[in-house]
């Protein structure tokens, strides 16, 4: 019997819906990584201009504080950038009134905008446009297309389009981009990494140094408390590299008891101990050809670090119960909280490891050191995340709920803001976050030791501290503004509750 909706034999799926379904497929892993948004929406507008057989595409994206409509991406050699009020042109003219417009012949339609064509030299034939729209509506921006390839843009043409640009709505969603698109704010891409939020001078350096490490393979040192995001840093690093398609492998080193770091790491052969029936790798194989994260690179225990200096000096090293070298092709991106160079003077971080290390160093500011504008950037994308995640629509902070954000020490950083916005999320009973949604202490705890306080205790001189009596008063600043609770301050910490534990009976913090 035949079936009707069966291919027929020999017969190949058009190009345009193969690239049609290969959108998210190329996309959506992309959205999940820290990468460079303007690589993202680079490959955006590629994949549909190709799924569309157009010789250009530009993806404009809506200044709601201007009223304009500014290209964002575009095979467009010779502009920098197109800028339209809203109305202007044809795309202009989609992104007010949010309808498609298919021109046939560009030039005898009174919406086309000739002065590009006239800087540019190249000559529009026919054009495509359409609006991209999240889902409460709002125009975000617009897709246009122009000449297609041996003919005018048809009707299917235009139906395929628009679920691109339905597609591309969810992409724009799923990205810290997303919540300064809906804002009325001057600068609508002022961050330039995916989910790493953030627009002070600070944060700007910090995004230099990530471009300047992915362009190579250098070794990478970052720095900064607990919370700061170097874990997020890690990642951008890698995913903006040539490594990107390699594996990216974190390792938390403060996780693992000291005994078993090594296996972890280097994996063993079989017979190396009781119960190790056959071969096992470690992470520096797993992550062949790509990248290892060690974070919290202060808490592998000196004799293993002599290993560790190998594999970076060497690309080599020996599985435990081996005696073989095992070659890798690995990056090495570390990370700590600890001050190494104190470590190095008390003879508890080897020199020559500290030194290798250090190729590049990244240091992360604290949330408290990075200004108003991040902390309330940070909160809105969160407000977003968390609103979706729990089934919620948009939201905002009251003025109330933002005045407690920003008079709050942060002694835990950004995961405890993050931590902090989900729970309002949850908590919230409309569109607005107020006050009793904020899982904050009625008044301001400690500030953290960089101000030189602790719990109860008069000023210090920081520069007179030795850096385990700076994290004890770290840890017992965050134990007090959580009232004790040590799972709390973990969180907040962005640790687990045993390293923690292990933390007050290293450093004997009393309760």
């Amino acid at each position: 019997m035949d079936t009707p909706s069966r291919r027929p034999r020999g017969r190949a799926p058009s190009p345009a819906r193969v690239d049609r379904d290969s959108v998210l497929i190329a996309v959506a892993e992309l959205v999940r990584r820290e990468v460079d948004l303007d690589a993202l929406l680079r490959q955006v507008i590629d994949t549909v201009t190709r799924a569309m057989e157009a010789e250009r595409g530009t993806f404009y994206l809506v200044d709601r504080a201007r009223g304009e409509l500014f290209s964002k991406v575009a095979h467009l050699p010779e502009l920098r950038e197109i800028r339209l009020a809203l109305g202007q042109g044809v795309a202009g003219y989609v992104a007010r009134t949010g309808e498609a417009v298919n021109l046939p012949s560009s030039a005898a339609d009174p919406r086309f905008h000739g002065a590009v064509d006239r800087s540019t030299g190249y000559a529009t034939r026919s054009m495509l446009c359409v609006p991209v729209s999240d889902r409460g509506g709002d125009i975000l921006g617009v897709l246009q297309l122009l000449n297609k390839r041996g003919a005018a843009f048809s009707a299917d043409d235009e139906a395929l389009l628009r679920a691109l640009a339905s597609q591309v709505a969810m992409i724009l969603e799923s990205t810290s981009l997303y919540p300064q698109l809906r804002a009325p704010s001057p600068a609508p891409l002022s961050y330039r990494f995916n989910g790493i939020v953030g627009v002070g001078e600070r944060m700007r350096r910090v995004y230099d140094l990530v471009g300047k490490a992915a362009a190579t393979d250098a070794t990478v040192l970052i720095t900064g408390e607990t919370g700061t995001g170097k874990g997020l840093i890690a990642r951008a690093i890698h995913f903006n590299s040539k490594r990107a398609g390699q594996p990216f492998v974190a390792v938390d080193c403060a996780s693992l008891p000291a005994t078993l770091i090594e296996n972890e790491l280097f994996g063993h052969e079989r017979g190396a101990y009781t119960g190790a029936d056959q071969r096992a790798l470690g992470k520096f194989e797993a992550a062949s050809g790509g990248t290892v994260f060690l974070d919290e690179i202060g808490e592998v225990p000196l004799p293993l670090q002599s290993k560790l200096l190998r594999v970076i000096q060497d690309r080599e090293f020996e599985r435990v119960g081996g005696r073989r070298g095992v070659k890798v092709d690995v990056r090495i991106v570390a990370a700590t909280n600890r001050n190494l160079e104190d470590m190095v003077a008390r003879q508890r971080f080897r020199e020559d490891l500290y030194y290798r290390l250090r190729v590049l160093t990244l240091t992360m500011p604290a949330l408290r050191e990075r200004g108003p504008a991040d902390l309330e950037q940070l909160a809105t994308h969160f407000l977003s995340v968390f609103a979706q995640r729990h089934g919620k629509g948009p939201l905002r902070c009251s003025p109330a709920a933002l005045a407690r954000l920003h008079a709050h020490a942060w002694p835990g950083n950004i995961r405890e803001l993050e931590n902090c916005i989900e729970g309002a999320v949850i908590l919230c009973n409309s569109d607005i976050v107020d006050l009793p949604d904020l899982s904050l202490p009625a008044e301001t705890g400690p500030a953290p030791p960089t101000r030189g306080r602790a719990a109860g205790k008069p000023p210090v001189e920081l520069g007179k501290l030795r850096w385990d009596e700076m994290e004890r008063l770290y840890i017992e600043a965050v134990l007090a503004t959580h009232a004790g609770n040590r799972s709390a301050a973990a969180r907040a910490m962005g640790i687990g509750r045993t390293t923690l534990l292990r933390k007050i009976q290293q450093l004997k913090i009393p309760g």
